[in-house]
């Protein structure tokens, strides 16, 4: 499998399934500002707490094939297995799908993830071993801590700032060479001497 990371904006994701597996995959969507759908005959609380919440919309009845036809992602999160086995082979082989209990039967995996501004680091064993992923993003939380969401949004800003510069390209590269000194994650006061710095270079 190739990774990839996905902009969901505006696209339409429908989950089959109303438990808990289907809440915790909705949950790693929610804020990608995609419009998402539940089809189930029976929904758990903290699911219709977050399709209220969110404006999810919810339709409560068995999944079938009709349902994922206009999807531009489809989940498949039944507790069924054979339910979730039906409708992957039911499906476009061209879709995007995900199968929650066999990763085999679609063709999108969600790595686990480790979400630091625009920073993001994924992991996947692609399904040979999920106590390792798990292991795996622990090890990557404590390593990149919440230092790296004010940094990683600060090199973000700089970038934008550095590239409409007017000066040499070889310039604008030892400017973002700098920025990778690890004193500017470590320290605020870093971050703005150095962001009031390139204001003098307009």
């Amino acid at each position: 499998m190739q990774p990839l990371f996905i902009d969901l904006t505006n696209k339409r994701i429908v989950i089959a399934g109303g438990g808990r597996i289907a809440f915790r995959k909705a949950k790693t969507l929610d804020g990608e500002n995609a419009h998402i759908t539940f089809v189930a005959p029976d929904f758990t609380d903290e699911l219709l707490h977050l399709a209220h919440q969110r404006g999810y919309e919810l339709i409560q009845r068995e999944a079938s094939a009709d349902d994922f036809k206009d999807a531009f992602l489809s989940i498949l999160a039944t507790n069924e297995r054979e339910a979730n086995h039906a409708l992957a082979k039911s499906l476009n082989s061209d879709q995007l799908v995900c199968v929650v209990d066999e990763a085999g039967e679609g063709n999108v995996i969600f790595p686990a993830a480790v979400k630091r501004g625009p920073l993001q680091i994924a992991v996947t064993s692609n399904g040979a071993s999920p106590k390792l992923t798990r292991m795996l993003k622990k090890q990557l939380d404590e390593q990149f801590d919440e230092s790296w969401t004010g940094y990683s949004e600060f090199l973000g800003n700089c970038r934008n700032y550095i590239k409409k510069l007017s000066i040499p390209p070889s310039e604008k590269n030892e400017l973002l060479a700098e920025l990778l000194d690890d004193r500017y994650r470590l320290s605020e006061d870093e971050r703005e001497h150095k962001w009031a710095y390139l204001q003098t270079l307009a």
